[in-house]
């Protein structure tokens, strides 16, 4: 049933290009390619950038972006455009489902020769795994009386970098918290995260631009042997200092003169 929605998605999203077929007049989609570049596994909630590329000698270039899936809720389901006639390249943010699931990214290019009332377009795709994402979460705060731009949050696991976030800005006095949802995997026992500010204008609730939080990974190791052992050695020791006391000699019963 899920395998059969997913068709009926992607079969309504044609159905949609068609009708932008039919709205834009077009000529045959020979040259222009569209190329779409970005990660193909990501995290629940997550947003991430991705790179559209119209290769084509046209003077003008446009997309139609669609997000489709079997249950794309918290994620991006309006669609994306851009135009432009100074570039064939493209950047825009996608925000995935809140539950794991393989969604695909559709693009329509379209390619604009000036003069001409008819457009080339082509379509491409590609697909992306949505899987659960751990969600590792701070808190900033700008102390000073002014707006602080383009801050830099980036998140260590274990001493190795694991990714960044980017906060646009932070009005003065004020807090942000920031999210990296982290998808890969930690270690079995005792894990260090670190997080680093690239400035000091803005600081997490410590006073510095760094802060670090441990926890532990695992199965945690069962330390009942020791009190058991504890337990034992009292228990002997009790027992020696017992049979010491019952096989030390008395005094006899002092002999009184008659």
């Amino acid at each position: 049933m899920e395998e059969a929605e997913k068709m009926k998605k992607i079969g309504i999203f044609i159905a949609i290009i068609l009708i932008f077929s039919l709205i834009i007049p077009i000529s045959q989609a020979r040259g222009l390619n569209v190329e779409i570049y970005g990660p193909t596994t990501v995290g629940t909630n997550g947003t991430y950038e991705y790179k559209i590329v119209l290769n084509g000698y046209f003077d003008g270039y446009g997309y139609h972006l669609f997000l489709t899936g079997s249950n794309i809720s918290g994620g991006t389901t309006n669609e994306l455009t851009g135009l432009s006639y100074s570039t064939n390249v493209f950047y825009v943010n996608i925000t995935f489902p809140s539950t794991p699931e393989t969604v695909y990214i559709y693009v329509m290019g379209i390619g604009i020769v000036n003069g001409s009332s008819q457009k080339v377009t082509s379509i491409n795709y590609i697909q992306v795994n949505v899987i659960k994402s751990i969600p590792i979460q701070v808190k900033i705060k700008n102390l000073q009386p002014f707006e602080v731009k383009n801050i830099t949050v980036s998140f260590f696991l274990n001493g190795k970098l694991i990714g960044n976030s980017t906060i646009q800005s932070i009005s003065p006095n004020s807090t942000a918290n920031v999210t990296y949802n982290y998808i890969g995997s930690f270690e079995n026992g005792v894990n260090t995260i670190s997080v680093r500010l690239n400035t000091n204008l803005v600081k997490f609730s410590t006073g510095s631009n760094v802060t670090t939080i441990y926890f532990y990974y695992g199965k945690p190791p069962n330390y009942d042997w020791l009190w058991y052992l504890l337990a034992g050695i009292v228990i002997f020791t009790v027992a020696i200092i017992y049979l010491y006391s019952a096989g030390k000699k008395r005094p006899g019963s002092p002999k009184w003169k008659k």
